[in-house]
């Protein structure tokens, strides 16, 4: 027997969906049917994201039986960034796997495939590497914060091939492909794919607004980005425009410094805590091996973070990869307190608190701890290693400056974890021999 096309609506404030798109999101929602390629480049807090997942919805509904592939630089800001999205009252309204929506008919967390009851499918899909985004036709994908996406003109490549439709779906249909992130540099991958007229698709649309264009941001994150953010850094995540930033201070090079370690060979864990609110909180899980290396194997980062959603967010790294302490940033003794004494939520399930104590190391002592790993050791290689999955400790390591405040989220959280004297120390042991 013949599947059922289900025909559902698009309206907003309809059924489910409450997204109403801003005027800047609806140029980019007018673009349907236009524009093969389409990328949202904008500040950071615009609703790029939330303009994508509102994109991938509307061609979920409007195509029945449709296959789309929706894309983040790795399975973490899967987790910690679309998922939580699609749970608002924007979008489906309830909590992963979303079942409880009377239109998703179900989720394969094996596969990461949500099921529509209209027919169409979406594949969650990590890009660390690149070659996972080969297998079947599809008929639309996006892919969301592009900039963190490492090798991105292969992963590129990789996506517009397989936009050949799926053959699933129950109506005339052109695949199409959107893109949503904030940008980086003139003559990167991504820049070269999106907006170098002479590389660029001529099917390519570029969007851009800065954050100043939604509304429903709060001016205190606004306030903080403008205070924080200036010249190539305010170019990018404020106006949303590619810019060049100079080269960083530390040395990091992600040709050197990029690798992973296997799990039999970690020795030991630290962790790694930087307290935000309107800036990110980060926390840098680092491994260590036999002789002392480290390893930053994963991270969290995310705004708007509570105390009590970051220290769940430490439970699960430490369930990941291992108990360790959590050295945290010392101006905050009551989160850190907080972190420790764990919480019970109201459907009364407890989260355990863990071993987060205040870190005391001098700042400039942890950043030239961080630097030293990074050269190269007598054995030829680094003392530091960072894993693909740390794509925002990379991102900002590439552009940080010692002598500016700016972007250094994961790098605080980072030189925390590191296993360190303080230069003073060092002295007073010396002038006592």
């Amino acid at each position: 027997m013949p599947q059922k096309v289900v025909k559902l609506s698009l309206l907003p404030g309809v059924d489910f969906l409450r997204y109403v798109p801003h005027d800047a999101q609806s140029y980019f929602h007018a673009g349907k049917g236009v524009f093969a390629q389409r990328a949202c480049s904008c500040g950071t807090g615009s609703g790029k994201t939330k303009c994508g997942l509102a994109e991938d919805i509307r061609w979920a509904l409007e195509f029945p039986g449709s296959v789309g592939y929706i894309f983040e630089p790795s399975y973490p800001m899967m987790k910690r960034i679309l998922f939580p999205t699609l749970e608002s009252q924007d979008f489906f309204g309830c909590r992963f796997p979303y079942t409880q929506n009377p239109y998703v008919a179900n989720f394969s967390r094996d596969d990461l495939r949500l099921d529509w009851v209209n027919g169409s499918q979406w594949w969650f899909v990590s890009l660390e590497d690149p070659e996972r985004a080969e297998g079947p036709n599809v008929d639309y994908a996006h892919i969301d914060e592009a900039r963190l996406v490492r090798h991105f003109e292969t992963a590129w490549l990789t996506v517009v091939r397989r936009l050949r439709k799926s053959g699933r779906c129950k109506v005339p249909i052109e695949p199409s492909v959107w893109i949503t992130t904030t940008p980086d540099a003139p003559g990167t991958q991504l820049y070269n794919a999106v907006e170098n007229p002479e590389t660029a698709s001529p099917e390519m649309q570029v969007y851009r607004w800065s954050i100043y264009e939604n509304p429903a941001l709060p001016k205190s994150f606004i306030s903080e980005i403008v205070r924080t953010h200036h010249g190539g850094l305010a170019d990018r995540f404020i106006y949303g425009r590619f810019a060049a930033v100079g080269a960083g201070t530390l040395p990091f090079d992600s040709a050197k410094h990029v690798k992973e370690i296997d799990r039999e060979f970690i020795e030991y864990m630290r962790y790694g805590v930087d307290f935000g609110w309107s800036a990110p909180s980060a926390v840098m899980a680092n491994a260590f091996d036999h002789d002392g290396r480290g390893y930053f194997v994963d991270e969290f980062y995310k705004t708007e973070t509570t105390d009590e959603q970051l220290l769940e967010a430490c439970v699960e790294l430490e369930d990941m990869w291992g108990k360790g302490t959590f050295y945290c940033d010392g101006r905050f003794p009551q989160s850190i307190m907080k972190l420790r004494r764990g919480y019970t939520k109201p459907s009364g399930e407890h989260i355990r608190g863990v071993n987060a104590v205040a870190y005391t190391t001098k700042r400039e002592d942890g950043l030239r701890e961080l630097n030293s790993r990074f050269a190269i050791a007598g054995d030829g290689l680094p003392r530091q290693f960072v894993s693909k999955r740390c794509v925002n400790f990379i991102s900002e390591a590439l552009e940080y400056k010692e002598d500016v405040k700016e972007r250094d989220h994961a790098i605080d959280a980072g030189r925390y974890s590191l296993p360190i004297k303080p230069v003073s120390q060092v002295s007073a042991k010396r002038a006592r021999i």
